[in-house]
């Protein structure tokens, strides 16, 4: 007597199931191999939040996917084993592997930030007192302005001082502290340029508003500090636009972490062309001030 198959089985839906079961059974089930690449070295604060975040992000795409997976199996009425299900519940093995790292000689990520600070305290203390030694010896105008020869001599003390802030600078986070440099001559130039451009970005101001302009560019400068740690992103369209994108703190602390963190990273680039533009124009306006012409002092009749 002949066996008649029920109607179901007949139809298309049924036989894609038994074939995906077939398909599911027939071999074991590989989990994805994923590299998850984190740099520490460019943004050590970024770097922390994707260290714990991106593991997350891989064990809701897991359980996600089991969940999937489940869904199919039970609905094809496959007979799994717990080793099946067990490879099923990681279909995703994650490997999180931290380039340019950061050690905790490094100041745990905040050693160009306090570089790039005491490069500008260093520079900003001297700027006032080579300024007011120039105005007090100036010989040739009356007017308390001073002369291009007195400019000249700035420029010459501005090398001598941002020289000597960057071997001190060097001396403190490497012989003192002990802080790895990937490149000690190339942190001593790198410092001193920084350190020359904040000294004349300062001197510039003072020569032609004189103290009166002091307050206000320390006023721009403690504003500036605040901002130049965060990702652009994180910041809002003012402070990215109009601090962010402008201050001469931000590229050099560009271009120290680079030296500092990111193995074989140029420092050549936007940072240091812009550096580079911003000291070029100060010294036009320290020359400039002498064309300035400023009040004589009364004489006595």
């Amino acid at each position: 007597m002949a066996t008649k198959q029920p109607a179901v089985a007949m139809t298309a839906p049924f036989q894609q199931q038994k074939q995906l079961a077939k398909a599911l059974t027939a071999q074991t089930p590989q989990a994805a191999n994923v590299t998850l690449y984190v740099s520490q070295g460019n943004n050590i604060t970024v770097a922390n939040l994707l260290t714990t975040a991106l593991p997350q992000l891989v064990t809701h795409l897991n359980q996600t996917l089991t969940g999937k997976y489940q869904q199919v199996a039970n609905k094809a009425n496959l007979t799994l084993t717990a080793a099946n299900w067990s490879q099923l519940q990681t279909p995703i093995k994650s490997n999180l592997v931290k380039r340019n790292p950061v050690s905790e000689k490094q100041l745990s990520g905040m050693a160009p930030f306090i570089i790039t600070i005491l490069c500008w305290i260093g520079c900003l203390v001297s700027s006032l007192i080579n300024w007011r030694d120039h105005i007090s010896h100036e010989s040739r105008r009356t007017d308390g302005r001073l002369s291009m020869t007195s400019v000249t001599s700035q420029l010459i003390t501005g090398l001598l001082i941002a020289g000597g802030t960057a071997l001190a600078i060097y001396s403190f986070v490497k012989l003192i502290y002990g802080m790895p440099i990937q490149d000690s001559t190339q942190f001593i130039w790198l410092t001193g340029g920084i350190s020359f451009v904040f000294y004349l970005i300062q001197t510039a101001v003072l020569d032609l508003a004189g103290l009166k302009g002091w307050p206000l560019l320390l006023v721009i400068w403690i504003g500036s500090m605040g901002v130049i740690t965060f990702v652009p992103q994180m910041l809002s369209n003012f402070y990215r636009q109009f601090v962010y994108n402008v201050t001469p703190i931000h590229f050099a602390y560009e271009l120290i972490n680079n030296q500092l963190y990111l193995q074989n990273a140029p420092i050549t680039g936007a940072a240091l062309t812009v550096m580079m533009i911003i000291g070029l124009s100060a010294i036009v306006l320290m020359y400039s001030s002498t064309l300035i012409k400023g009040r004589q002092p009364a004489t006595e009749k």
